[in-house]
């Protein structure tokens, strides 16, 4: 009967899988980051349920979040910008990051 509730109770966590990140190399200086992490910015989460990252070269960071609609990704940035990108660049080569 232990390992019977062991089993269901990891079932839940081996079905969410782990974290998964798309990369796209936006400009020479940017990287954004998509996930399948929650928003954690309280006021942009009810419209934008996933997590972006925009990573600069000199090691600065924008946070975000995200939501697709059709085959674009809207991006909705803390500091009010938004950004939308066809959802197939991030599919592109990861050795296309760090060129």
């Amino acid at each position: 009967m232990k390992k019977l509730l062991v089993i269901l109770l990891l079932i839940p966590s081996i079905a969410l899988g782990a974290n998964k990140y798309l990369h796209y190399k936006f400009n020479d200086n940017v990287v954004i980051t998509i996930s399948n992490v929650a928003c954690p910015i309280p006021e942009l989460k009810k419209d934008y349920d996933l997590a972006v990252i925009a990573t600069r070269k000199d090691g600065q960071h924008l946070f975000g979040c995200y939501t697709h609609k059709g085959d674009d990704i809207i991006i909705q940035w803390a500091g009010g910008d938004q950004t939308k990108l066809p959802a197939n660049v991030f599919l592109q080569n990861e050795s296309d990051i760090n060129t």
